[in-house]
C-alpha cells in the first residue's frame, strides 16, 4: 500500500498526531494562497510516490507568498523518478530544535511489524542505520497484542531520550502502531 505524504498526514491527524498547519496545492496560485493564509515561512514538498525528494529538488522553502508561488511552479513541473507530482504540500515551516525519526514498517524476514526510532532524524534513515547503528533502535511487535506506552518508552529511552521529548514521542509511537493496525498496513 503506497500513500502520498499528504494522504498519510490526513490519517495521522485523525489519530491525533501533532502536525504542522498547511494544505495541498495543484497550482502555483493555490500555493500562494496557502502561504498567505499561513502568514509564516513555508516548506513546499513534491507529492510523488518516491523517496529522495529533497535530494531531487522536490522540497523548497519560501519566506513569502511570492517565493512560494515560484517554488510551487518549479516543483510541479519537476519529475522525480519519472513521476510528476500530483500536487505540492504547503506547510508552515517548523522551528526545529531536534529531529527524530519514528516509523513503523513490516519486517518481511521476521514476518512481523517493527517500530524504528532514531535520534538522528531527518532524511535517509537507511544511511543513518548503516553509518550510525548506535543511533537506531528497532522493536518488533505483535498485531495481536496491544502496543503499550511502556513498550514505546522502552524503545525510545534506549537511545537516551527522556523528559518532555520521551513523553511526546511515546504518544506518537503508540498512535502510529494503532494506525498501522487499524488500516492493516502490511503491504
Amino acid at each position: 500500500m503506497r500513500f502520498y505524504e499528504f494522504e498519510c498526514k490526513l490519517l495521522l491527524a485523525k489519530m491525533g498526531v501533532p502536525l504542522p498547519h498547511g494544505g495541498t496545492a495543484s497550482t502555483p496560485e493555490q500555493a500562494r494562497q496557502l502561504a498567505t493564509e499561513l502568514n509564516a515561512p513555508v516548506v513546499l514538498k513534491s507529492q510523488v510516490l518516491s523517496g529522495g525528494r529533497m535530494k531531487a529538488g522536490g522540497v523548497k522553502f519560501a519566506d513569502t507568498p511570492e517565493e512560494a508561488t515560484n517554488a510551487a511552479a518549479e516543483i510541479l513541473k519537476l519529475p522525480i523518478r519519472d513521476q510528476l507530482p500530483v500536487c505540492v504540500s504547503v506547510e508552515a515551516k517548523a522551528a526545529v530544535a531536534k529531529e527524530y525519526y519514528l516509523g513503523v514498517t513490516y519486517d518481511a524476514l521476521a514476518k512481523k511489524p517493527v517500530m524504528i526510532f532514531s535520534d538522528m532524524g531527518g532524511i535517509d534513515i537507511e544511511q543513518v542505520a548503516e553509518e550510525h547503528p548506535d543511533h537506531v533502535a528497532k522493536q518488533h511487535f505483535s498485531t495481536l497484542i496491544p502496543y503499550t506506552d511502556f513498550r514505546a518508552k522502552e524503545l525510545i529511552s534506549s537511545l537516551g531520550i527522556s523528559g518532555g521529548d520521551l513523553t511526546a514521542l511515546t504518544g506518537i509511537a503508540t498512535r502510529l502502531v494503532r494506525l498501522f493496525q487499524q488500516y492493516d498496513m502490511t503491504l
